[in-house]
């Protein structure tokens, strides 16, 4: 987990584990970078693209853009609702 400014990034192993950092942080900082592991490079994979977007959406979170990090992993970026 890093921060920087009002910015964060958190790579979650469990669906559950991402529900308790978008609960803690989510009023904390502007943004949250999500970091996920491609399916491609995972199996199971820890964490979905699906899985991570639904449960920003439960916290008033929208997903904006993702950058690729490397072959494997990926961030999706997640904002309040205005």
């Amino acid at each position: 987990m890093t921060s920087e400014a009002n910015s964060i990034s958190f790579e979650p192993t469990t669906a559950e584990e991402l529900q308790r950092f978008f609960q803690a942080k989510k009023d904390e900082y502007h943004e949250i970078w999500i970091i996920i592991t491609k399916k491609t490079s995972a199996d199971p994979q820890p964490v979905s693209f699906n899985d991570a977007v639904a449960e920003a959406v439960r916290f008033g979170l929208v997903d904006s853009r993702t950058k690729t990090l490397s072959r494997q992993k990926y961030a999706i970026r997640f904002t309040k609702r205005k």
